[in-house]
């Protein structure tokens, strides 16, 4: 059985030209991180619709019975005057280099401010923080993903992922 472990990259590079070519829905692979960035994205508005699918369509009822490489989630992308609300996305740590942040930095950056090299956040942008659990381990699961400021409202720090606009 083929490794269904996608990296937050593709998703990012994937969304950004769905995004610049005007296309109205995508399909990406069915994975927690792909599932948790995309619900975010959601949630602040830069998308208008996740729904559960395979290759081939949107269909929630069959998801259950698909295989893991069949499964997809599908995007539907928002625009507003032929221009894309999701104008940005830009990847803040890489697979070779990752970039972990405390509460007390989180919360600067959130302010505008930088820290560790990394610009502040602007007017409309949306950080996506990949959190730690109490033991200093990786979460699992959805929970594992906030928007910078349920991060930092939490009292955690962690890997920043990319951010939105």
């Amino acid at each position: 059985m083929p490794s269904k472990i996608t990296l937050p990259h593709r998703l990012c590079s994937h969304l950004s030209n769905v995004a610049k070519g005007s296309i109205a829905r995508t399909a990406v692979p069915y994975t927690t991180s792909n599932l948790a960035i995309s619900t975010i994205l959601l949630r602040h508005g830069l998308i208008s619709n996740v729904t559960l699918g395979d290759a081939r369509q949107a269909d929630p009822a069959t998801f259950q019975n698909l295989t893991v490489d069949q499964r997809r989630l599908w995007l539907e992308m928002k625009y507003r005057n032929g221009l894309p609300v999701l104008r940005q996305l830009d990847l803040i740590s890489k697979p070779s280099f990752h970039i972990v942040v405390t509460r007390d930095e989180l919360g600067r950056i959130l302010r505008g401010k930088r820290a560790r090299n990394i610009g502040g956040v602007g007017m409309g942008e949306i950080l996506i923080v990949k959190t730690p659990d109490d033991k200093g381990k990786a979460r699992t699961g959805r929970d594992a993903y906030m928007d910078g400021w349920e991060a930092w409202r939490a009292g955690l720090g962690g890997e920043l992922i990319l951010r939105a606009a």
